[in-house]
């Protein structure tokens, strides 16, 4: 026979776990057919990478979901005419048919989604407007220069290094 407790405690097991299996599975390796796994080969090979970071990948395909609603759509337009085109590196899409029409904005989001590490167009001096954080640190803009910039977040020094001046402008 089921109690209020029991059936409360029951209630409320099932809630969570509802809850959080969106959580619990990001653990697991994306299927070989899932958006996921196909936004992360599109992004390997846009990026000219060997590796992404899921959890990365999964902000930015959600960002650049809720940016535009048929994007599942039009990635996986995208997909297919790279197979077909038998494209396999990012090389190979300089000045390609490809990149002119729509597959190839689909593309350019992707690659800005990665480099600049946000999705949207940003409106200077507005309160809101469309853009969707994806990283910061992790943004690939950065990557090219990172033996000379450091990221903006990062202190150059130890605490307060900014009390004393430089000595010269080489050691700043």
């Amino acid at each position: 026979m089921y109690s209020r407790r029991r059936f409360l405690i029951l209630g409320t097991v099932m809630a969570g776990f509802t809850v959080f299996r969106s959580a619990l599975s990001w653990g697991a390796a994306p299927s070989g057919n899932s958006d996921i796994s196909i936004f992360i080969k599109l992004s390997v090979l846009l990026t000219n990478r060997k590796s992404v970071s899921e959890v990365i990948a999964l902000r930015a395909l959600n960002c650049l979901q809720k940016e535009d609603p048929y994007f599942l759509a039009k990635m996986q337009l995208l997909a297919n005419t790279l197979t077909t085109e038998n494209i396999l590196s990012a090389d190979e899409l300089n000045h390609h048919l490809i990149m002119t029409g729509p597959t190839g904005d689909t593309a350019k989001k992707i690659i800005s989604a990665w480099y600049l590490g946000y999705t949207g167009t940003p409106v200077s001096l507005r309160a809101s407007d469309n853009t969707r954080f994806v990283s910061y640190t992790d943004a690939l803009a950065y990557a090219p220069t990172l033996d000379a910039t450091v990221i903006p977040t990062y202190s150059r020094g130890k605490t307060n290094y900014w009390v004393l001046p430089p000595i010269t402008l080489n050691s700043d």
